[in-house]
């Protein structure tokens, strides 16, 4: 089946695209139907880790480089699956044609920094979730991205495939599909070790300068991949256990070293709060599809300094982001680390209390700590100098993976979480270890209140627990 799609590396005479460090990507003219239409050629202009090059100067990739990654990744993953008869004969042409479209368009709705804009959607405000806007690009509902066709044109036309069907792997739950065949195909571009997780672990490392992402065997966990026993999703055969243990404690020492390093998540909770505070002030645009199209037709700094054009002279959103634009880089500064670590009943609770308020909560405990700290150490930090940052609230585990043994005496199916004492420790210290609550102050009340550590977290806990 597979020399019948070139997208899969099988053709004659194809035009490559490199990427870094050393992929050749295999483009067809359907492919580049896709790559070529506006929608995703916007994508070079999103960079891949939003603010994140503020603290690792060398994460300025792109969405657009990503997205060819995952497509090249998905078509390796297909490769190897239909070497394995439990899935090739559960698929066809289209079925294999689906899923490379999705991993190409996973991100088509990305807008800069659009993870930490999202965050504020789990915390009760409206922002826009990057895959409800994929499935308006697709579709052709924005018009000022629509081109001379839609990208469901393109898929219906020159693919030959639903782009509902597109839009269901990308923008849906796998979980939700209701059809076996397709929550299997959806766990190519979203599981416990997918194409997408694959692509951004190496490219982000390899462009972050840290080797975090990179330290598994690539090979041999594409080896391994085959079907889970429910037929709902991919698994690994018994030679593949080491390397997804392996991958997936990459994937938290990323969080932990990379992702959520506390200088970057000084940088998220900047942008988080500014836009908290734009959002409270009334002048964002209403309209959602005005919002929309401002989200998707500005490049990172450039949404920046529309955030900032768009702040009230007096406003938190003003100041928090004079340290972002404007050539400047004057990031806030961690003052107290709330975490599950040690189990000290107090700083749990505060903890627990942080994590479950919403925007409007969160800013009552801001202001809260303001006044603490003028009542108790006579530092008057103004409006908008201190920020907590609380982390996603959809990032609470890592997704379990399947792992077929050979049948023995009815030890054949395992999940690894069951079997690797690894897995287990990484899946609770990701939660106790790594998944904390900041606070950060305005660089110049930093030093102040780092002089008085002694007091500040009993003063914190006090105004923090209700």
């Amino acid at each position: 089946m597979a020399a019948r799609i070139p997208e899969l590396g099988q053709g004659a005479g194809q035009v490559h695209v490199r990427l870094p460090p050393t992929t050749s990507v295999p483009m067809t003219p359907r492919t580049m139907a896709i790559v070529d239409h506006p929608a995703f050629q916007r994508l070079r202009q999103v960079t891949q880790l939003g603010p994140t090059h503020m603290v690792y100067p060398g994460a300025v990739h792109t969405r657009f480089e990503h997205s060819l990654g995952v497509f090249f990744t998905a078509g390796q993953y297909l490769n190897h699956l239909l070497e394995v008869p439990a899935f090739a004969e559960r698929v066809d042409e289209a079925d294999l044609l689906t899923v490379l479209a999705a991993a190409l368009l996973h991100d088509i709705g990305h807008y800069p920094m659009a993870h930490s804009l999202e965050a504020l959607h789990l915390k009760g405000n409206d922002t826009p979730r990057h895959e409800d806007i994929a499935a308006d690009i697709i579709r052709g509902d924005l018009p000022r991205w629509r081109g001379d066709r839609s990208l469901a044109e393109i898929l219906s036309e020159q693919w030959g495939i639903d782009p509902e069907r597109v839009i269901a792997f990308i923008a849906r739950p796998r979980g939700s599909h209701g059809r076996d065949v397709d929550a299997l195909l959806a766990s190519i571009i979203s599981s416990g070790i997918d194409a997408d997780k694959m692509d951004y672990l190496g490219r982000d490392s390899l462009h972050m300068g840290v080797p975090y992402g990179r330290n598994y065997d690539r090979q041999r966990l594409l080896d391994s991949l085959t079907v889970a026993e429910d037929g709902r999703s991919i698994a690994v055969t018994a030679k593949g256990r080491t390397p997804a243990e392996i991958f997936i404690f990459c994937r938290y020492t990323m969080f932990s070293e990379a992702y959520w390093h506390h200088t970057v998540r000084s940088v998220s909770a900047m942008v988080e709060a500014s836009m908290a505070d734009l959002q409270r002030c009334g002048v964002l645009p209403d309209d959602r599809l005005q919002l929309v199209d401002d989200l998707l037709g500005r490049a990172d700094a450039a949404m920046l300094d529309w955030l900032m054009s768009l702040a009230p002279a007096d406003s938190d959103a003003r100041r928090i982001l004079g340290g972002m634009t404007g050539h400047r880089r004057a990031l806030y500064k961690r003052v107290v680390t709330l975490s599950r670590l040690f189990d000290e009943p107090r700083t749990t609770a505060a903890y627990e209390h942080l994590m479950g308020l919403d925007s409007a909560g969160l800013r009552q405990v801001t202001e809260a700590l303001r006044r603490a700290v003028r009542e108790d150490l006579g530092i008057d930090i103004p409006e908008g100098g201190l920020v907590i940052d609380t982390p996603p609230r959809d990032k609470d585990h890592f997704e379990d993976v399947e792992v077929a043994f050979p049948a023995l005496a009815g030890h054949r199916r395992r999940r690894l979480t069951d079997i690797s004492a690894v897995v287990r420790a990484i899946s609770g210290d990701f939660l106790k270890v790594v998944k904390k609550v900041r606070v950060f102050v305005a660089p110049e009340f930093a030093e102040g209140l780092r002089s008085r550590q002694d007091r500040l977290e009993e003063i914190f806990l006090g105004a923090i627990l209700p």
